[in-house]
């Protein structure tokens, strides 16, 4: 495995699929033959992993098949499955997220189907090569050494797809009980291209992300689909980069607007609200605005989603008849949170790092005021033995 913690962004914009997975994390240096050797641990007899490379659409990707001898064992139920990956000499990490990655599907099975998680059945779902995707793609995860991912809007297709329960409209139902809550679109084409297997793994593995979060870019794999179509290639690109060692970064919401007639204990007020409502930040800027007028610049940085109740407040709050608002990324330093005992009680502080080395010790003010007024010492000998008692000279 791994050492290095690594991010990766998922770019569905042709579809997903289990082998498509597979060929990704292939494309990006998972060895075939180590994959194939972590998956014959389970009770897959005679399995090989075939990886070839092809071309897709004017694209160069990988792709993945699973082969067997004779006939490929099948696991109909959620029992089977779990009696393969307890029978099995997987990494128990692996086998526990995969088991939970299977609980998932049985219980949109189940929820579209009738029945229950235990006693759906998988169908089509329960072929040999589902587990191999299942379990190949969260070894292998786990092998790039990836701790988070994102994944962009998801292309569905269109047309209708063959289930053993008859035709039904792309998406399948599993496939969209899966995907509930993700942004989707089609690009119209017929035919499905994101398979209730590539919808397990993209929400089992990935976070939702629509723009590609602040990461140093390695490489990228492209894993390949079964079949060829014209709108676009039908690969699935996986792009892989390290964390940016300033800290961890978020696109985030700027909102702002002018005012020149509210008074500062409005303002404060004002500020108090916003940060209670959610704002990462809130401050007030004083600005000159037109005619040498003496005014303040209003801003609030908001997570995405929250511009409008925060927007909204600002409205109220100022009066303003208007406010501003940008998208921008943010990264915040890793900050960890300690306790110092000191004469009187403990002091919470806080500590940011920058490349592993701390930068910034602060002490909590509330906290070191509450021990001043208590023992009647001044607050600035307070501050001052918490620093030299937490490691920091003042």
């Amino acid at each position: 495995m791994s050492p290095v913690a690594r991010v990766a962004f998922v770019n569905p914009f042709a579809g997903a699929s289990g082998d498509m997975f597979l060929g990704a994390l292939v494309d990006l240096g998972v060895e075939a033959a180590a994959l194939e050797a972590a998956l014959r641990r389970l009770p897959l007899p005679g399995l090989r992993i075939e990886a070839r490379q092809v071309e897709r659409g004017g694209l160069r990707a990988t792709q993945v098949t699973p082969a067997f001898p004779g006939r490929a064992p099948s696991f109909r139920t959620l029992g089977q499955v779990k009696e393969a990956l307890h029978a099995g000499a997987i990494e128990p990490e692996v086998g526990r997220a995969a088991e939970r990655a299977f609980e998932r599907l049985a219980a949109a099975e189940a929820g579209v189907h009738g029945g229950t998680a235990g006693t759906v059945h998988f169908h089509e779902l329960g072929s040999a090569d589902t587990l191999v995707d299942v379990v190949g793609a969260i070894w292998g995860w786990r092998a790039l050494g990836i701790t988070r991912a994102f994944a962009g809007p998801v292309n569905l297709g269109a047309g209708t797809v063959r289930t053993a329960h008859g035709a039904f409209p792309v998406p399948a139902p599993a496939t969209a009980a899966l995907l509930a809550g993700r942004a989707v679109f089609s690009d119209g084409e017929e035919g499905e291209k994101t398979t209730p297997t590539g919808a397990l793994l993209l929400t089992e593995l990935c976070e939702p992300g629509g723009s590609l979060p602040p990461f140093d870019l390695e490489r990228t794999g492209y894993g390949a689909g079964e079949r060829s179509f014209e709108a676009r290639p039908n690969c699935l690109p996986i792009l892989l980069g390290r964390a940016c060692p300033e800290g961890e970064g978020e696109e985030v919401v700027v909102l702002e607007t002018n005012v020149d007639d509210v008074s500062p204990q409005v303002l404060a007020y004002v500020i108090e609200r916003l940060l209670r409502a959610g704002a990462r930040e809130a401050f007030v800027t004083p600005v000159v605005m037109k005619k040498g007028r003496a005014g303040h610049l209003v801003t609030a940085v908001a997570p995405v989603g929250r511009e409008g109740d925060l927007g909204a407040l600002l409205v109220r709050e100022t009066g303003t008849l208007g406010y501003r608002l940008r998208r921008v990324d943010r990264v915040a330093l890793r900050r960890e949170e300690r306790e110092v005992a000191v004469a009187g009680g403990t002091v919470r502080v806080k500590t940011a790092s920058l490349g592993g080395a701390p930068v910034r010790f602060g002490p909590e003010y509330e906290d070191c005021r509450r021990i001043a007024e208590r023992t009647g010492r001044p607050l600035r000998e307070v501050i001052a033995e918490v620093l030299r008692e937490g490691g920091r000279t003042p």
